[in-house]
């Protein structure tokens, strides 16, 4: 049962980042600072490799063995 709940959880997540990175980018374009720009950029890259990771794993997770 924590096996499945955590794999909902993990498939889930993903699209949270992806649309937090899409807030964050409207954001900017609205206001857009040098000071900002690099705050979404490292925002983007942050999400982006926690994105990556959290797929790796799930796609660990899910093969059997």
């Amino acid at each position: 049962m924590a096996v499945e709940a955590r794999m909902n959880f993990g498939s889930a997540f993903p699209v949270s980042l992806k649309l937090l990175l899409g807030a964050d980018v409207l954001e900017t374009a609205v206001a857009p600072a040098w000071d900002d720009i690099g705050k979404l950029a490292a925002i983007a890259t942050i999400r982006t490799a926690l994105n990556y990771f959290l797929e790796r794993e799930l796609k660990h997770s899910k093969t059997p063995g």
